[in-house]
């Protein structure tokens, strides 16, 4: 099945970038906030976003990145409270990397996010994701059972590919009708 969504159809123009301090996990967080806008040509209209990507000082924090503006389309009401964080991955070869895990936007509802540890659970657009798809033990030490989550990995200042991947874990999941439909099916 070809995918209806390409990731080089989201068009990231950075903004600006200033000190900031923000909150994660209710701990105080400081570092620089980068802005973005985005246009996701995938669409041909209501298609313009503002991002921002919260980059601590300290480097064992989480990278944040967050939709600040998101178009008026119901699917994706609340999108504006849901975030992508970005941690430092720990295993040979993946060292220089930042991680995050594949937690796909469940559109039924009925939870916040779906792991994925399974290729059949993913959505066809993540084929061209492929590259950077591995299996959570592959890129970092891990404790509990989520060594078979998928993860996706990239340099910690690729923010254009953090966001793309916001866009297919979370805005194309809500959005896919087939998608859904095959979910409400299974």
């Amino acid at each position: 099945m070809r995918a209806k969504y390409r990731i080089d159809g989201v068009a990231v123009q950075p903004l600006g970038s200033r000190p900031a301090s923000w909150t994660f996990a209710r701990r105080p967080v400081s570092g620089t906030e980068y802005s973005y806008a985005v246009v996701d040509h995938n669409f041909r209209s209501r298609n313009e976003w503002e991002f921002v990507v919260r980059v601590p000082k300290d480097r064992a924090g989480r990278v944040e990145v967050r939709p600040l503006k998101a178009p008026n389309i119901s699917a994706w009401a609340g999108l504006e409270r849901r975030s992508l964080t970005f941690k430092r991955a720990n295993r040979q070869h993946y060292r220089r990397s930042v991680y995050c895990p594949v937690a796909l936007a469940d559109p039924t509802g009925n939870k916040s996010r779906t792991l994925v540890s399974e290729k059949t659970g993913l959505p066809p657009w993540f084929e061209q994701l492929r590259e950077r798809l591995r299996k959570k033990a592959t890129v970092a030490t891990t404790r509990g059972t989520d060594g078979e989550s998928f993860v996706l990995y990239c340099l910690p200042d690729d923010h254009t590919f953090m966001i793309r991947a916001f866009f297919a874990a979370k805005v194309w999941v809500l959005r896919d009708e087939r998608w859904v439909a095959s979910l409400t099916a299974a």
